[in-house]
């Protein structure tokens, strides 16, 4: 476990490649959960326009019974159904973040908190795919869709909010936060430390200070 705050910094920035690169390699099986969550919502029919979801190898199709906007230059077939992909690695990439700084901290427990951490981060994870795919469905294909999608105006803005905290906050803010949870001792020793050392500072100033004015000046003759 490291003593400093610098060395901490070091460890991370050691480890951040290693694991960055096997998280690439093991991302359709730490994905898997993913799939389970989105095909059971299919076919519960949440929502019901969504036929099935499939696994790739970096995301997800979402296929529907919907049929797509017809724009000038478009041409479709006469029974194309709309579909789209997600890169589902763009949202889960805070597993590979919690991992690093786990290692980095080097807990004793910290395959234990490695396991929990990335389940804890799971949920996060399927709401953000969920979300990304329902946009592209539903907002980036045009009125027509919406139409048959028969979605009201606040289930829309509900999934604009979900796509907005998913891509600009929730991937590393939920990986520290996590991270911080299972860690909370080990933040609390350096944050502790600088504290310590602050407060000493301080007292030192104080007694610089008082020292000089406990000095006596020289009398003038």
């Amino acid at each position: 476990m490291p003593t400093t705050i610098g060395r901490f910094f070091l460890r991370i920035l050691a480890w951040v490649p290693a694991v960055f690169v096997a998280w690439y390699v093991l991302v359709p099986v730490l994905h898997w959960p993913i799939r389970w969550f989105l095909s059971g919502m299919a076919l519960l029919g949440v929502p019901e326009f969504v036929t099935s979801v499939q696994q790739t190898l970096h995301g997800f199709d979402f296929l529907t019974n919907l049929t797509p906007s017809v724009g000038p230059g478009d041409a479709f077939r006469a029974n194309a159904l709309l579909s789209t992909e997600v890169d589902a690695r763009l949202y889960s990439y805070g597993t590979a973040l919690m991992a690093a700084l786990t290692l980095a901290a080097w807990h004793p427990d910290r395959w234990r908190n490695l396991w929990y951490g990335w389940l804890t981060l799971l949920p996060f994870q399927m709401l953000a795919v969920f979300a990304v795919g329902m946009k592209q469905i539903l907002l980036n294909s045009g009125p027509t869709v919406r139409e048959q999608a028969g979605w009201v105006q606040w289930q829309l803005e509900t999934i604009v909010y979900l796509y907005q905290f998913s891509t600009l906050i929730m991937p590393p803010v939920t990986a520290l936060a996590v991270w911080f949870v299972f860690h909370r001792k080990f933040v609390e020793k350096f944050v502790g430390a600088d504290v310590i050392a602050m407060i000493r500072a301080g007292e030192r100033k104080a007694a610089e200070k008082m020292a000089a004015k406990a000095v006596p000046k020289p009398k003038r003759p």
